[in-house]
């Protein structure tokens, strides 16, 4: 079985989805590349040997090209015009690494590209697209920096993606995946929680909470702030395959569970488990309030054991 792949993303990125999934899309496809990007081991000499091949072959971004080209012109690089660094059919440009190392102990700026631009190879290489490296990347850094450090970061399966920026969906396709993800951001890295429809459809449209939400929303959020709607997309969630339980009953609010982390029978014991719980509670809080009200009762009146003057 194959592992899958997964981006994961700022949910701020879910606010364009249903206006405009292609750049929705894109935008999480960039960040999600440039994540990974930054998780992978910065290996000097393989970028080196990287940068080098990717010149042979006039595949290089115009910025690394212009950089590589100053120093060819500067004769601090030496460039093999007869064999393009290979030795038999083994790439192995030696004297070109060792020089660009050599320049890289003092131009840091061009061996950060040329790191960066060696990451987002292997990352395409990964993940199994095309495009422009420094495009994607750039893009990347940008919704990087504008990351709040609370922000909720949900993730998507690649196939998934791909499968919704490419092909046509209706709206109610778009709902689906957009609730799925806001129901994902909520669980987390749990197998289950506790939550309610506002709270969904907040997250769907890429609001951490409802404090968040502006004055005016998109007419859908209206539409599907309808409990038909809202619970018929609701109801295909768990009918079909996106793995997801969900249970309430006479409860404020449902639990939601991820089906091959908590099975149906185990997530409706413990909603009614924490049901009995919460009834308990109540119940002693009313108890309480009622023993402070009979107190206060007795206090207004006059002390039982008053001693009277016997005389």
């Amino acid at each position: 079985m194959k592992k899958e792949k997964y981006f994961q993303f700022p949910l701020f990125l879910m606010r364009d989805l249903l206006e405009d999934k292609e750049q929705a899309l894109n935008n999480i496809l960039c960040y999600g590349a440039y994540s990974f990007s930054q998780k992978l081991y910065s290996d000097v000499n393989a970028a080196a040997k990287q940068l080098m091949y990717e010149y042979y072959r006039g595949d290089l971004s115009n910025d690394l090209r212009n950089m590589v080209t100053k120093y060819i012109n500067d004769e601090k690089i030496e460039i093999d015009e007869c064999y393009y660094g290979f030795s038999d059919t083994v790439f192995n440009p030696e004297v070109e690494i060792s020089q660009l190392l050599e320049i890289w102990k003092t131009d840091t700026g061009f061996m950060n590209k040329a790191l960066e631009f060696y990451k987002m190879k292997l990352i395409f290489n990964f993940i199994g697209i095309t495009g422009n490296y420094k495009f994607v990347y750039d893009a990347g850094a940008k919704i990087h920096k504008s990351i709040n450090p609370k922000e909720p970061m949900p993730m998507i399966n690649k196939d998934t993606l791909f499968e919704y920026r490419d092909n046509d969906k209706t709206e109610f396709e778009l709902m689906q995946l957009a609730v799925y993800i806001g129901i994902r951001s909520i669980i987390g890295k749990k197998s289950y929680c506790k939550t309610n429809k506002k709270m969904i459809l907040c997250r769907a449209f890429g609001y951490s909470s409802n404090k968040y939400l502006p004055e005016v929303m998109p007419d859908l959020y209206y539409k599907y702030s309808n409990r038909y709607h809202i619970d018929k997309v609701l109801k295909s969630l768990e009918f079909n395959t996106w793995n997801l339980h969900f249970y309430s009953s006479q409860m404020r609010g449902m639990y939601v569970g991820i089906k091959n982390k908590i099975s149906l029978e185990t997530l409706v014991l413990n909603a009614e488990t924490n049901k009995q719980k919460n009834k308990i509670q109540q119940l002693k809080r009313e108890k309480e309030i009622a023993r402070r009200k009979a107190l206060q009762h007795l206090n207004k009146e006059p002390h039982l054991n008053k001693e009277y003057n016997m005389n």
